[in-house]
C-alpha cells in the first residue's frame, strides 16, 4: 500500500461518489461541512457541452474552496472534446479530472458514452490519452485553445464567482470511474485495458451496465480489479453504512471507497455516525441550511423543484414523517420549508 497514493491522501481514502442530479455544489458543500469526506467529485458533465456552451453547463463545475480536494468529472465519447474539457478543469483549479466510463443511464450509454465505453476499449484508451494530453498542454502553455468566445467568457465568469486566483500550472491526475462489465462481468480484461493507460486511480462500481442499480454490487469482482493492477482502486456500490465501508475494504483490499446513494440526506455517514443516531433537530437544521445554500446558488424559482427529492431523504423515521414529507413536496421556497419544519425546532 505504501507506494500507492491518491492526491497525497492517507490510506484509506473515503470519497463522495459523483451522482447525476444529486452532487451539485450545494450538496457537496453540505456533505463536506458535516461529513468531511477525503475526496469529492462533481456531477458528470458532458465534454461537448463544456467546450461549446455557456454558463448554464459550466455551473455544474461550480464549487467553493471548502470542497477541496475536488475532482471534475466529465463524460462523452469524443477524444478531442475530452482534451478541451481537461484544460477547462485545469483552468478552474480542480485537483484532478475523472473520466466517467460507468454511467448506465440509457440516454448516456446509448450514445456510446459512460459505461458503453466498456464495449469500445480502443476508444476508451484514446479518451484517456486525450484527457492527459489536455492537462499536459495546459501545463506547458496555459492556453485554452479551440473554444468559442462565449465559453471562454463563461469560464472567466465562473473563475470570478469561485474566486480562483492565478495558480501554478501543474499536472493534475487523470482518473477513471467505471463498472465491472457491460452485460456480464469482464473485470480483469476491462480493468487491464484501463490500467494500460496508467490513470492515477480507478474507481470501480461492482455492477455491470445491464444491472443499472439493481441486484447487489459484486465486491468480489472489485477484488479482482484490485489484484490485477498496481494502480489504486476505489471500491463503489452498496455502501449504505460506515460498517459497509469497512467491510468493502476488507473484502476487496481496495485503497479506499466512494459512497453514493448511502449519503442521500445523510452527510454524517462519512464520519461513521448512524442516521438514526442523529437527532431530528440536527437533521432539520442541516436540511434548512442545505435548502438555503441551494437557493443561493440557484436563485431561479423554477429550480426549486430539484431540491424536493432531498426532503424525502432527510425526513424519515419518526412519527409524522410521511405527512411532513408530503407538505414539503409542495413547498416552493426556503420560507415555506422553514415554516413547515419550524414546529420541530425548539
Amino acid at each position: 500500500m505504501s507506494n500507492k497514493k491518491i492526491l497525497n491522501l492517507e490510506y484509506p481514502v473515503l470519497g463522495l461518489s459523483p451522482m447525476d442530479g444529486v452532487t451539485d455544489s450545494a450538496y457537496r458543500y453540505i456533505t463536506k461541512k458535516y461529513g468531511n469526506p477525503d475526496l469529492i467529485f462533481t456531477e458528470f458533465t458532458n465534454v461537448i457541452g463544456l467546450s461549446v456552451a455557456g454558463h448554464h453547463v459550466l455551473k455544474d463545475f461550480h464549487y467553493d474552496k471548502s470542497q477541496k480536494p475536488i475532482v471534475a468529472q466529465i463524460y462523452g465519447k469524443d477524444p478531442e472534446y475530452f482534451y478541451h474539457a481537461a484544460k477547462i478543469a485545469c483552468e478552474l483549479n480542480f485537483d484532478a479530472v475523472d473520466i466517467n466510463m460507468g454511467c448506465p443511464a440509457k440516454n448516456v450509454a446509448s450514445s456510446g458514452s459512460g459505461a458503453a465505453l466498456i464495449k469500445t476499449p480502443e476508444l476508451a484508451k484514446e479518451i484517456i490519452a486525450a484527457t492527459k494530453e489536455g492537462v499536459r498542454h495546459w501545463v506547458e502553455d496555459g492556453k485554452l485553445t479551440g473554444l468559442p468566445t462565449k465559453t471562454k467568457n463563461a469560464i472567466k465568469a465562473l473563475e470570478n464567482e469561485i474566486g480562483i486566483e492565478p495558480h501554478e500550472r501543474q499536472m493534475i491526475p487523470v482518473s477513471v470511474k467505471t463498472r465491472i462489465g457491460f452485460s456480464e462481468p469482464i473485470t480483469e480484461q476491462w480493468i487491464s485495458t484501463v490500467a494500460s493507460m496508467n490513470p492515477a486511480w480507478i474507481s470501480v462500481h461492482g455492477r455491470t451496465l445491464k444491472q443499472m442499480y439493481l441486484g447487489e454490487a459484486n465486491w468480489l469482482e472489485i477484488k479482482k480489479a484490485v489484484e490485477i493492477t498496481d494502480i489504486p482502486v476505489l471500491a463503489n456500490g452498496d455502501i449504505k453504512t460506515y460498517d459497509d465501508y469497512k467491510r468493502i475494504l476488507e473484502v476487496t483490499g481496495a485503497f479506499g471507497a466512494l459512497i453514493g446513494r448511502g449519503s442521500y440526506g445523510n452527510p454524517w455517514i462519512f464520519k461513521g455516525r448512524k442516521f438514526e443516531d442523529v437527532s431530528l433537530e440536527e437533521k432539520i437544521k442541516v436540511l434548512i441550511e442545505h435548502t438555503r445554500k441551494f437557493v443561493e446558488l440557484n436563485p431561479d424559482p423554477k429550480a426549486f423543484v430539484q431540491m424536493r427529492k432531498h426532503f424525502g431523504w432527510y425526513i424519515k423515521g419518526f412519527d409524522g414523517a410521511k405527512e411532513t414529507r408530503e407538505e414539503l413536496m409542495r413547498a416552493n421556497s426556503t420560507e415555506e420549508v422553514e415554516l413547515i419544519l419550524g414546529e420541530f425546532l425548539h
